[in-house]
């Protein structure tokens, strides 16, 4: 269900058959708007406010990796939209502020449920994408566990509902529908999830959840 409205979202792509595509879909969201259709950095430059911004990194006069920070400083969160997967890429992008990463091979209905999940303070990652983060994650898994272990013990009973809902690939408003809840809530209850785990994305909450083996318990 969503329960998102005057949505500004913006769109730095530099293929005109891409945008068009984006437009409609984000168009067919009543009051959300295409506030910002820009085909290269330059044409990024000056922005208007966004709430949300999704961008190409392969873009003609450079890499669109230089637009997240000044994007992420102005409050507007980041979703690199790209045909780039690499590990190196995919970290370089979230160490500079991106707050989702979505493949071009995304449906459009993924793409608007990234623009909801992200706006709930989630991290919507393609799978492939996904795979990295867990990877960086393991090899640091040392130094980051003993703060997430010891916040899995603080969760309250809906909490670990929401989490383990996550865990198994529900979007959050089949998540919302499962527990009879609120999407806005959902959103609620990651956001006290992500600070009790020591976390910043749905990856890593994940990640501490199949480590502590939570999935297995049926």
């Amino acid at each position: 269900m969503n329960t998102l409205t005057a949505l500004r979202v913006g769109l730095v792509e530099d293929d005109p058959i891409l945008r068009g595509g984006v437009r409609r879909t984000i168009e067919q969201r009543p009051g959300w708007t295409l506030a910002l259709e820009a085909d290269s950095r330059a044409a990024a430059a000056s922005p208007p406010a966004l709430d949300v911004l999704l961008l190409d990194i392969g873009l003609p006069d450079g890499s669109g990796l230089d637009l997240i920070p000044p994007f992420h400083a102005a409050g507007c969160k980041v979703i690199v939209f790209t045909v780039m997967g690499d590990e190196a890429t995919v970290l370089r992008a979230i160490e500079l502020g991106a707050a989702g990463y979505l493949l071009k091979h995304a449906e459009a209905e993924e793409m608007l449920a990234a623009i909801e999940e992200v706006m709930a303070g989630g991290a919507p990652l393609t799978p492939s994408v996904a795979a990295h983060v867990l990877a960086r994650l393991r090899h640091s898994e040392k130094t980051a566990r003993p703060a997430a272990e010891a916040g899995l013990a603080t969760l309250t009973a809906r909490e670990q509902e929401v989490l383990l809902a996550l865990a198994r690939g529900y979007t959050y408003a089949e998540t919302a529908d499962l527990l009879q809840i609120s999407a806005h809530t959902v959103g609620d209850h990651v956001k006290r999830i992500y600070s009790k785990l020591a976390v910043r994305s749905r990856a890593e909450a994940v990640f501490e959840v199949v480590q502590a083996g939570w999935l297995a318990r049926g």
